[in-house]
């Protein structure tokens, strides 16, 4: 698990640097001639072949003016961030698009920190999330549709649906989303058999 763990962090802390030079309008080797580190190294880091040593870590987020774990959430100021972050406590029943809040987040300007500030989560939860540890529970998944302005069937895997007709999703993309797995079923259900026998 915490392998696993470390290779995820290590791809969000490569998000994170690519994100923010991106926002930034710096270069890789415009960064290693503001931090002294070699250009082979920095696109070590850029790439997601390595973890950023400490060191090196705080030289680059000096000279981007972020705080360290804007770049590496493990820089955390906690004992043991992994065996933290190995801790479930979200809902393990909803079907989270972990890699499809991975591209929100990369695409926007936020980083892991603002986006808990906006939920008003500690920036621990969303790397459960993004480590696929741990879902969000529906009420955050409603914040982090509304947070992305995107629908909440879009964080959702909605793998029971792919039988499903476009003209079927239609109807069932205007439903209330407050109802449970068993609502939704049964109306699934009755959504085809209705348009089976329309046919």
């Amino acid at each position: 698990m915490k392998d696993k763990l470390k290779q995820s962090i290590i791809a969000i802390t490569s998000a994170n640097l690519k994100r923010i030079l991106y926002n930034q309008k710096l270069t890789q080797r415009d960064l290693a001639a503001l931090t002294g580190i070699s250009i082979p190294s920095i696109n070590r880091y850029y790439l997601g072949n390595g973890a950023i040593p400490q060191n090196n870590l705080v030289k680059i987020a000096k000279a981007l003016h972020v705080a360290p774990d804007e770049l590496d959430p493990s820089y955390q100021p906690t004992k043991d961030f992994l065996s933290q972050l190995a801790e479930k406590t979200d809902d393990p029943d909803l079907k989270f698009r972990t890699d499809y809040l991975k591209q929100l987040i990369q695409n926007s300007s936020l980083s892991v920190q603002k986006v808990a500030d906006r939920l008003n989560i500690k920036p621990i939860t969303v790397y459960k999330w993004l480590a696929g540890v741990n879902t969000p529970n529906k009420e955050n998944t409603a914040k982090l549709a509304d947070l992305f302005n995107v629908s909440v069937n879009s964080l959702v895997d909605t793998s029971k649906e792919i039988d499903l007709t476009p003209q079927q999703n239609k109807i069932l993309n205007v439903l209330p989303e407050d109802l449970t797995d068993q609502q939704t079923d049964l109306i699934i259900s009755l959504i085809k058999s209705v348009l089976a026998n329309a046919n």
